[in-house]
């Protein structure tokens, strides 16, 4: 969910602009992350290293807090991950747009660090049927786009906790394009499956990239951390003084545990509680749920839409309401991350790797041509709404359940905590959230500890 509408566009709406956070993390060197036999009483248990568990175990292991880290993947970073293997070059399977300025941590470590770290660029193309459309046509497209995000925030801002489908406008020929640029691509879901208060009440931002990938970021910021790869948390018990976190390599008990899986997960079943948690916590998790977003993401020898790097591509979207958006020749390596939300996500994700790819293709031979062909050199597909780790993209409310964000944060009986993107108040969907409030929610225990 980055913000893809041109700044001007955006001007005088307090909201966020949403930054994808649906993939995994690159995966470390095997002396970056440990796996010692694993204690069996420590103080805490973090479940999960996405940047949520790797924030909260770095102030935990700065207070002096004996914690163990459990991971399910084999990598760190949860649904933030760059890997190298299918193209050569980075490829980001999941986040990619580095948000929040430095409100995010994240942002000030690239700033920080050895990497090449750089506003985006706000070149677009955008296509009408089959043809680039006129400059009239592109107008036309912003203008509406303005209109509908306009009135989602005035009913946010009026507390109306509706669907933006209920409010924005929809007799235009734009206005699907304009309905997909702000409910598939930015949010991960249809205009029918949100809530325009917690759409209203998010962090306003900016895109920048780092060309080394975001999932870089994250697994170097887990570097020396010990974290369990490979052991999932399966049941929590929590019925008597502390917490019994089973696994396939053995039970852990602690005073209390970080939980930091998605609500996705969490909604499903992924993770048991005995016993069963509150019936308003277990709503929590359903009313602040995950939506569906995939990279397509193709690689090409050339600069095939002719944008230089980092260029956007729109196509006007039909009855259909298939269609994607895509980031193209990004940071100059080639990569496409043609972008596809929301129940077309799904269904498409459902279709297969091949239905997804052809897809794509179809489509910019429509529009581009033979130079599609041409210069086409192979394509990754992600698949995260079936990923038994992740089961979605970024979360956000459904239409009614803006209340549930204060049921979620909420820890119970003392000694179950959550935290991720889905618990932070205003930067949700984003990963430097998932810090924050991995960070917070870490500083939380240890007070409880101490108290």
């Amino acid at each position: 969910m980055p913000s893809r509408t041109p700044t001007r566009q955006k001007a005088g709406l307090n909201r966020r602009r949403f930054v994808s956070l649906c993939g995994g993390a690159l995966a470390l060197p095997a002396a970056a992350c440990t796996q010692s036999r694993l204690p069996s009483n420590p103080d805490v248990v973090v479940i999960g290293a996405g940047a949520a568990g790797i924030a909260a175990a770095h102030v935990l292991r700065d207070a002096g807090v004996d914690y163990v880290h459990l991971e399910a993947a084999g990598h760190v970073g949860g649904r933030v991950h760059t890997e190298t293997a299918s193209f050569g070059v980075p490829h980001d399977r999941g986040a990619h747009w580095v948000q929040n300025g430095r409100r995010n941590p994240y942002f000030r470590r690239a700033e920080a660090g050895p990497y090449r770290f750089y506003q985006a660029p706000e070149t677009y193309r955008i296509f009408a049927q089959d043809r680039d459309a006129t400059e009239q046509e592109a107008e036309a497209l912003w203008t509406v786009w303005e209109e509908v995000a306009e009135a989602i925030g005035q009913a946010g801002r009026r507390g109306r906790d509706v669907a933006p489908a209920a409010v924005a406008p929809a007799d235009h020929p734009w206005a699907r394009t304009a309905w997909f640029g702000i409910g598939p691509w930015e949010m991960g879901k249809d205009m029918e499956d949100f809530s325009c208060v917690d759409w209203w009440n998010s962090a306003d931002s900016v895109d920048w990239y780092a060309a080394e990938g975001y999932g870089a970021l994250v697994a170097d910021h887990a570097r020396g951390l010990p974290i369990e790869l490979n052991t999932p948390a399966t049941r929590i018990r929590w019925g008597g003084s502390g917490v019994a976190v089973e696994t396939p390599r053995g039970t852990i008990r602690a005073r209390a545990a970080i939980v930091t899986v998605s609500t996705g997960v969490l909604a499903g079943g992924g993770l048991a509680f005995d016993p069963a948690l509150p019936a308003e916590k277990e709503e929590s998790f359903h009313a602040i749920a995950m939506g569906d977003y995939n990279h397509i993401t193709l690689k090409f020898a050339e600069d095939v839409f002719g944008l230089g790097a980092d260029g956007y591509v729109l196509h006007q979207v039909d009855a259909s309401d298939e269609a994607f958006g895509a980031l193209t020749n990004a940071s100059g390596t080639g990569l496409a991350y043609c972008d596809v939300g929301g129940s077309f996500a799904r269904d498409l994700e459902a279709a297969g790797e091949a239905a997804a790819v052809d897809f794509v293709l179809s489509t910019l031979r429509r529009l581009i041509g033979g130079d599609v062909d041409r210069h086409f050199q192979g394509a990754a597909v992600t698949a995260w709404t079936s990923d038994p780790l992740v089961r979605g993209c970024y979360a956000s409310a459904r239409p009614g359940g803006y209340p549930m964000r204060d049921v979620l944060r909420a820890p119970v009986a003392e000694r179950l905590f959550f935290a991720g993107e889905a618990c932070h108040e205003d930067m949700w969907a984003t990963v430097g959230g998932a810090d924050l409030s991995g960070a917070e929610t870490a500083a939380k225990v240890v007070r409880a500890l101490s108290a």
